[in-house]
This record gives C-alpha cells, structure tokens and sequence, in this order.
C-alpha cells in the first residue's frame, strides 16, 4: 500500500472513527480496514493469537493456551472477539465498549473487519498464495478504488455465484468480499460473524442487494422503476419496527419491575410453629 510506511495505529483509528460516525460508506474504508490488518499481520507489529481457553467457565483451573490462527481447528465466535478485543487494546491502544453508543460502531466496523482478515489470513497460509491481491502497491481497483482483486480460485469454492466463470481474480467489493468468507466459515464448521435467524438472513440478504445496487460502478442497473416505491415502503416498516422494539423493551423491564416490586411489598406469610 501507498501508505505503508505512515503510522498504521494511527491510519487504522482513523479509518474505523470516520466508518463509524458516517463520514466514510463508501466500500473502499470497509476494504481499507481488511487490507490494513493484512499489513499489520506482514509488519509483525502485532501478534494475532488467540488464548483457546479465554472462554473457559473455571477461573481457578484456567491456564492459558495461545494459537496462531492457522492452528485453529475452526473459527469460533470467541475466538474473533477475544482477536478484536485484543487487538484494540493492545494495539490500538483503546477500550471501546459495546455498551457506549458512539463506540459500538466502531466495534462493529472492526469485528466486520476482522472476520474477513482471519478468513484471508489463514487461507493465504493454507493454500500457499496471496488471497487479496496487492498490484502496483495497490490492493484497489475499480471506480472510487471500491473494490479489490481477489484469487479467483478460492471465490469460486467458497462461492461460485461471483466467479461463475472460474477466472484466475476477481474483483469484489466489500459485501461481496463478506459473503465469501461466510461461506468458508459456514463449510468449514466456524462462526463467522455469527449464525444468523432465517429473519436475519434475509434482512442481511437485502441490505447488501441495496447497497450493491446504488454503489455499483453504474449504480441503479439491478434496480427497477418500482424499486423507489418499494424501498419507500421498507423503509416505513422499518421505522415502525425499530419504535415497536422500543416499546417492547421498556414494557418488559416494567412488567419486570413490577414483578419485583409485588415480590418485595408481599405480606409474609410464612407461620412461626411455637415451641412445645
């Protein structure tokens, strides 16, 4: 990369603050932030291992047991938090929490991240060849560098819809990019970013259909004249959605409450037997 030689923490904090407060949707800061781990891995900077036992319920028995990533039987969902949690504070050097509502985006933009770099990581090692390819210090192509060449081989196994054709690189754009590593986590028996609900899935389905769509290159081309109206309609429902969640969520910690509450104010009535 052009920028290989600048400050990584520095570029990488960057990168995820503008993913995360809107300043940057576009597909090439998502794509930045995989090939900026990618360079991170090669500088040796940083280690990216993981403690197999970090999830373990005994705090008494537990003895740490650090795995580089390609000697992991499988990927599982702990074992790409304990990668992200990990990597910002040890290298980034921030603790970000979910439970803050400016962080948890940034936190999203890395475990998104994240998930895809293990995936190319691991099958660059695995089958002895860059999986994201780097020409003439540059991972990007495309207009607005959207998308970046991947090895055409291993798109066409994960998922052959992108590379019907089986040409030796593709060029992808980040959902497309997200959709081949799912599936090499779903074949071989990891988590990925998370099993999904059958709601989920088509909720994720859709959004990426509609992001493709108006990033594309020649936006608008899989879209049809209907397409705005219905979109107009989505997007109703969902905000009726997100307001009846709301309100289901506040009804439930106060039906909890009151629970609580005629539990505590309750008579007792448990008899005290005399003494004979």
């Amino acid at each position: 990369m052009t920028t290989i030689n600048k400050n990584l923490k520095t570029l990488i904090t960057d990168n995820i603050n503008d993913i995360a407060s809107g300043v940057r949707k576009d597909s090439n800061a998502r794509l930045t932030l995989v090939t900026q781990l990618l360079e991170v891995e090669k500088s040796k900077k940083f280690d990216f291992l993981v403690d197999i036992n970090s999830n373990q319920p005994n705090k008494e028995s537990y003895v740490s047991d650090f795995k580089n990533l390609n000697q992991l039987n499988k990927v599982e969902n702990y074992h790409l938090k304990y990668l992200r949690d990990t990597f910002m504070t040890n290298f980034l050097g921030v603790k970000w929490k979910s439970n803050d509502k400016d962080n948890k985006p940034k936190l999203d933009a890395l475990r998104d991240a994240m998930s895809n770099f293990v995936c190319i990581s691991i099958n660059a090692v695995s089958l002895n060849k860059d999986i994201l390819k780097n020409k003439n210090n540059s991972y990007f192509t495309g207009a607005n560098k959207s998308k970046v060449y991947v090895d055409g081989a291993f798109v066409n196994k994960e998922c052959e819809p992108l590379n019907k054709d089986n040409v030796g690189e593709i060029a992808l754009n980040f959902s497309e990019l997200t959709r081949v590593c799912r599936a090499w986590y779903k074949r071989t028996g990891g988590d990925g970013n998370g099993k999904k609900s059958p709601f989920d899935q088509a909720i994720t389905r859709a959004t990426n259909l509609i992001f493709d769509d108006y990033n594309a290159v020649k936006p608008f081309q899989v879209s049809s004249a209907k397409s705005k109206t219905l979109i107009s309609f989505l997007v109703t429902e969902c905000n009726k959605w997100l307001n009846a969640h709301t309100k289901n969520q506040v009804d439930l910690k106060n039906e909890i409450r009151g629970v609580k509450d005629e539990i505590k104010n309750a008579p007792n009535k448990t008899k005290v037997k005399k003494a004979s």
